[in-house]
């Protein structure tokens, strides 16, 4: 099954999920507002989304020899992610995803902290009695670790590579391919898999990571389905940033455009910066280091098993948003 047939079905599964959680709350309040406000927690996990993290779960747990229905599963780990941007978005002052209204916009930050913590707490009980539990509490530290980074990155003037290469690791490799990959594997008891989930499932993350730096520098923010120049405009260090700051003059800039609304004048003047510092050439060159190793994990595999794994990379690296 490739990821959009995966997408089709899992998001019915979702969809399920959700009615089901909506109908228990009109059993303890029928208040209209306090239901519209998990509603559009609701909302939020079915709109958009790449459904990445489910996915890949699900290719490892058949890869691994699993048979059983686990899509019901797998909604835990959407309903933690969204649980995640609802966060996220409080934290970055978000006021749009996938075309929707974030919750901090529409209600304010402290109902948008209750919405994000309902749906972490329907993800934890749907996952808490399966056997990727103890893999799923592993991700939530990681990734919620790897966050601490992101933020704490924002108020420091300079970080080392080593801080960049932290994040990265804690808040995309590990928590988008590395542990939900564990997670099928674990679902369908093969834990031999891990080894190959690391050694494939680091590198693919890696990459994306720096692909999503890229494209924030380079796409349009209709494309992105986001605000563009963000990472800029919140003093956040990615590997770009990093090799561009080297020289103090493009640290000065950096510096200014932080918090800034940019004009058309500054996008400008920041995309040549990062273009002719030659950060945009050596975040594309490790981009495709990190591509190329995945792609080798994926030989050590049969040609059965191998060709979804395949697949992703290829998608991952066609895409535009």
């Amino acid at each position: 099954m490739d990821i959009a047939a995966f997408k089709r079905d899992f998001d019915r599964a979702l969809a399920r999920v959700l009615d089901r959680k909506m109908e228990e709350l009109e059993q303890l309040t029928r208040d209209p507002y306090i239901l519209n406000l998990a509603k559009h927690g609701c909302t939020l996990a079915l709109q958009g989304g790449k459904r990445i993290r489910p996915y890949i779960a699900y290719i490892t747990y058949r890869a691994a020899g699993g048979k059983g229905n686990v899509m019901g599963v797998l909604v835990g780990l959407e309903l933690f992610h969204t649980f995640a941007l609802v966060h996220d978005d409080i934290m970055d002052r978000g006021m749009e995803r996938h075309g929707v209204a974030t919750a901090n916009r529409l209600f304010g930050d402290a109902q948008a902290i209750l919405i994000g913590d309902l749906l972490f707490n329907w993800a934890s009980e749907i996952i808490a009695p399966t056997k990727g539990q103890p893999i799923f509490a592993k991700m939530v530290d990681e990734v919620i670790l790897g966050q601490m980074l992101d933020v704490d990155a924002i108020r420091r003037a300079r970080v080392s590579d080593q801080f960049i290469q932290d994040k990265m690791r804690l808040k995309t490799a590990s928590y988008s391919f590395i542990r939900p990959m564990q997670f099928g594997a674990a679902l369908a008891g093969k834990s031999a898999m891990y080894r190959f989930c690391e050694a494939f499932g680091c590198p693919l993350g890696l990459a994306f990571q720096i692909q999503d730096d890229l494209l924030d520098l380079t796409a349009s923010s209709k494309k992105l389905g986001k605000s563009a120049f963000n990472d800029v405009k919140e003093g956040q260090k990615t590997v770009f940033t990093q090799y561009a700051s080297r020289k103090p003059a493009n640290r000065t800039l950096l510096n200014k455009m932080k918090g800034r609304k940019l004009t058309q004048e500054d996008r400008r003047r920041i995309k040549q910066m990062f273009e002719e510092s030659g950060a945009i050439e050596y975040g594309t060159k490790l981009m495709k280091k990190y591509f190329r190793e995945a792609d080798d994990a994926v030989k050590g595999l049969s040609d059965v098993k191998a060709k979804p794994f395949a697949e992703l990379v290829a998608y991952i690296k066609s895409r535009a948003n």
